[in-house]
């Protein structure tokens, strides 16, 4: 059976080149996380001018229901899923980086806050969605599939939000 035997020849030490390796990959996805907030927040962007340019309603309920409905189609399971790989690069350099100062030197942190407060936008914003749909149609029932599509987009916001919480723990755990 063979041990690790790291640079000072205690087992379990690790080596210069292992934290070196562990720091390329951490700085690889964080910038891998950090492109994916831009990609979901252009595509947000997108969302609310397009819902700002409309100047006539067609729907029942108005402009702002309207309006509702097209940014809260940024909520949708197949829309926030652009953001879950912010959350999961976080999570994966927060097990990388266990100190502080490379943690800061990475905005690991800011990174795992900016993916967090989108998620609570992306809750705040399906729950809005849902809240439009009955009053646009008071028994909702004839628009199930957006309600089933905003309440898929709030699951993915909490399962983001956890995995944001855990990586946020990670940080602030002692070093061992």
């Amino acid at each position: 059976m063979h041990r690790h035997v790291g640079c000072r020849g205690q087992p379990g030490t690790v080596s210069p080149v292992d934290d070196q390796q562990r720091l390329r990959w951490a700085r690889t996805l964080t910038t891998a996380g950090w492109l994916f907030v831009v990609a979901y927040f252009t595509f947000l962007v997108t969302q609310v001018r397009r819902a700002f340019a409309l100047e006539r309603p067609s729907f029942d309920d108005g402009l702002w229901g309207q309006r509702i409905e097209i940014v809260s189609f940024a909520t949708i399971p197949q829309n926030v899923i652009i953001l879950v790989p912010a959350a999961a690069a976080a999570v994966a350099c927060a097990m990388l980086v266990p100190q502080p100062a490379q943690r800061a030197e990475l905005w690991l942190s800011q990174l795992v806050r900016v993916v967090a407060g989108l998620a609570y936008l992306v809750i705040a914003v399906a729950v809005l969605g849902i809240i439009a749909v009955f009053w646009r149609d008071p028994d909702g029932v004839s628009d199930v599939g957006s309600i089933l599509g905003r309440g898929g987009g709030i699951a993915a916001g909490i399962a983001m939000l956890r995995m944001c919480l855990e990586a946020e723990r990670a940080g602030s755990r002692p070093v061992d």
